[in-house]
């Protein structure tokens, strides 16, 4: 067995914060499965696979939080790569800032975390009600133009150093 590279070992310390930060993102989701089945489970008449549009699946709860975590899915989709580019290309910021580009990566992954915190809290104000799920959506999607304005910045850094 050949022992990896230094090289190797520096590769994996730039991923630590994406690896992290997918893994809150993710996790967020899952967790909310969770939360979004309890009513679901607790339904009397209860029967897989799950039909929201029949009377006796039909509940305003239940049916608001199915609806929410597909909305999550979603999401998670695009802002998975998002993220993950945003922590790749952060370090490219000491062509401009000095200081933010040796921190960018791990600024990336608070980021992620507070993406994480605010899909459930989606999640949660929508099945109370429409209008209680806003606050958590509109966090969320601030978060994913910030991973977003980071990842656009980071790449056009880049840019800047391959060409000077």
């Amino acid at each position: 067995m050949t022992i990896p590279s230094e090289a190797y070992f520096e590769f994996l310390a730039v991923l630590i914060p994406a690896a992290l930060g997918s893994i809150a993102m993710i996790y967020s989701t899952i967790h909310s499965i969770f939360i979004m089945n309890k009513p679901r489970y607790a339904l009397k008449d209860f029967k897989h696979p799950y039909k929201p549009w029949t009377d006796e699946q039909s509940d305003n709860k239940t049916y608001r939080g199915f609806r929410a975590n597909m909305n999550q899915v979603e999401w998670l989709v695009y802002s998975i790569p998002i993220y993950t580019f945003s922590v790749l290309f952060s370090p490219a910021y000491p062509v401009v800032y000095p200081v933010v580009g040796s921190i960018a990566p791990w600024m990336c992954f608070v980021l992620a975390l507070i993406y994480g915190q605010a899909n459930v809290n989606y999640l949660k104000g929508y099945m109370k009600s429409t209008e209680d799920r806003m606050p958590g959506f509109k966090l969320r999607t601030h978060i994913f133009k910030a991973m977003l304005g980071v990842c656009i910045g980071g790449i056009i850094c880049t840019g800047c150093r391959l060409l000077m």
